[in-house]
């Protein structure tokens, strides 16, 4: 099961300016982590991470319109039936 919730500013997972509003996707039967990071290329992706290994769910390259990454980070939760966090979102 996944569950969408919000990191907390000092987690590994938190950026100042976070487009998706500092949520991410945790697994309770695994140690997978689905976050949100800006890229070195001018652009955002979602990462998947487990233990030291990490994966890209999807590329977003150049700048997105206000709202969008949140958007499709909510829809992808929605997607894989998260269940939402302490008002995550």
């Amino acid at each position: 099961m996944w569950f969408l919730v919000t990191v907390v500013k000092g987690s590994r997972h938190f950026e100042t300016d976070s487009p998706i509003g500092n949520r991410v996707l945790i697994s309770d039967s695994s140690e997978m982590v689905i976050s949100g990071r800006a890229s070195h290329h001018e652009g955002y992706r979602f990462e998947a991470r487990m233990g030291n290994e990490t994966f890209i769910v999807r590329d977003f390259l150049g700048t997105q319109p206000q709202g969008l990454l949140a958007t499709q980070f909510l829809t992808m939760a929605q997607q894989m039936g998260a269940v939402v966090a302490g008002g995550a979102a």
